[in-house]
């Protein structure tokens, strides 16, 4: 099965250049939903695959003998090389280790979250597995667990069976991350709904009203009944161009008359039509 990151990674593309395709308008409102929704997509496919990871772990896993190669972390600290996203500030610690691996934006707040430090710490060990002599893991480490591993210190390494690819120290265990990831997922989800306009907090208007211009009127017969078709014009509250139509029983509109739009804010090219006049008995108003 496909993982939900990479394929929210692939699709991303292919529906914005869809939109683009049809002329789908790009407002603010639209590029920060998206924003949000597939960060949070991100974080919450991260947080359900550690948390799966830690309780097969739990469950099925096994522990080995393992030995530490080597320490990092993002300060430099006790002249271990820096990790991180670019080379570093300190010039003199040769040959820095840059990596996007651990960084992303919901690795980064979750040990923020569960360690109140923007700082991380690194070691990468060795350890048997069935796949060769050795394998190899890396993990992100509270600072008192760093400060006491050494280069060539033993340590204990937990795995479940049948898990390749990944590992880590028994001393380690990554809940609070996964349960930290699956939060920001959530605060970051519930953005995209309140952005989008599909989720109302705080007694949100249910409704919105826009001034709107008829702009043309058409004669519609029905078996037992004469309506007027009236299309009418406004700009949501993004500022973007709808043309809506309404059905009216009178034929008392004509192009160019005034009139209010109507319509739910996660559906500006909805809109039904009132006469001004509304305004004044209960409609709210932008």
């Amino acid at each position: 099965m496909l993982p939900l990151g990479l394929f929210v990674k692939i699709v991303t593309p292919v529906v914005i250049a869809y939109k683009l395709r049809v002329g789908t308008p790009f407002t603010p409102r639209v590029i920060a939903t998206y924003i949000l929704g597939i960060a949070g997509l991100l974080a919450f496919y991260a947080g359900f695959d550690l948390a799966a990871q830690e309780e097969a772990r739990a469950r099925y896993g096994r522990v080995v003998t393992g030995v530490i190669e080597e320490r990092y972390s993002t300060t430099s600290r006790e002249g271990t090389r820096h990790i991180g996203t670019y080379g570093g500030r300190n010039q003199t610690v040769t040959q820095p280790v840059v990596t996007i691996k651990g960084f992303h934006f919901y690795e980064t707040f979750a040990r923020l979250l569960v360690t109140g430090s923007p700082a991380a710490w690194v070691v990468d060990y060795r350890f048997p597995c069935d796949a060769g002599p050795s394998c190899y893991g890396r993990d992100f480490v509270t600072e008192e667990l760093w400060s006491r591993l050494r280069a060539g210190q033993t340590v204990n390494v937990r795995r479940a069976v049948g898990e390749t690819g990944t590992s880590r120290l028994d001393e380690n265990p990554q809940w609070s991350i996964a349960f930290a990831q699956l939060g920001i997922s959530a605060v970051l989800l519930l953005a995209t709904g309140v952005v989008s306009g599909r989720l109302t907090v705080f007694g949100g208007p249910a409704w919105i009203t826009a001034p709107a211009v008829v702009t043309a009127v058409d004669r519609v017969t029905y078996k037992d009944a004469v309506r007027w078709r009236v299309r009418f014009a406004y700009f949501d509250p993004d500022g973007v161009a709808q043309e809506s139509a309404d059905e009216v029983v009178n034929e008392l509109w004509k192009p160019g008359d005034e009139c209010l739009a109507v319509f739910r804010p996660n559906e500006p090219a909805l809109a039904t039509m009132r006469p001004v006049s509304l305004r004044q008995n209960g409609l709210p108003a932008t």
